[in-house]
């Protein structure tokens, strides 16, 4: 059952990447990132509902929540979605000094560093490190559940991200050879 739980939060960070590239790099308008929301979000949900690590995945959305990073509409769809999912599934028991525990460093990893400090803006370690830190409490579920998320959310910004903006540099190269193709002919052709 925990490779089930594993594979849906790899696939949580996959999809919520989606929702990020689309929405902040690609400023896509297009609706499809409403239904990668909705999956996302129904994952999460489950994650939070069911699974042995859900307060580390609550503690991060309340991070985000009160970081104000639920910030474009797709992403409230996501958070919405999550929450209703989580009361269908259901509503886990939560050790209130765990939550906090978590929640403590998930906010840190929404905190902006400057200067010789902006890295950490880049991996967001603090959360992971408190996942880490509970292994000596026997707790391996916190960390594997954060971490399966994390290699989906990374795996999907280095590896498939500039994969996919070739290719449409690609396309868009093609186009505009076809545009200065047609431009010439129709130029040449209107000449004699």
């Amino acid at each position: 059952m925990m490779i089930f739980e594993l594979i849906l939060a790899f696939i949580a960070g996959v999809l919520v990447k989606i929702v990020d590239w689309l929405d902040d790099e690609k400023k896509s308008k297009h609706w499809i990132k409403y239904v990668i929301a909705i999956l996302y979000g129904l994952f999460i949900g489950y994650i939070i509902g069911a699974t042995s690590f859900s307060v580390i995945f609550i503690a991060a959305i309340l991070a985000q929540v009160f970081a104000r990073k639920v910030d474009t509409p797709a992403h409230e769809v996501g958070f919405v979605t999550s929450v209703i999912a989580a009361l269908f599934f259901n509503v886990p028991v939560i050790d209130p000094l765990v939550l906090i525990y978590f929640m403590v460093f998930a906010i840190l990893d929404e905190f902006q560093f400057v200067g010789k400090w902006r890295k950490i803006n880049e991996y967001r370690p603090f959360l992971k490190i408190a996942a880490f830190a509970m292994l000596l409490t026997g707790r391996f579920d916190y960390f594997l559940g954060i971490i399966a998320f994390d290699i989906g959310y990374e795996g999907f910004k280095f590896c498939a991200v500039p994969i996919i903006n070739q290719k449409c540099d690609s396309v868009r190269n093609k186009q505009k050879k076809n545009v200065l193709k047609h431009r010439e002919s129709h130029y040449n052709g209107s000449m004699i």
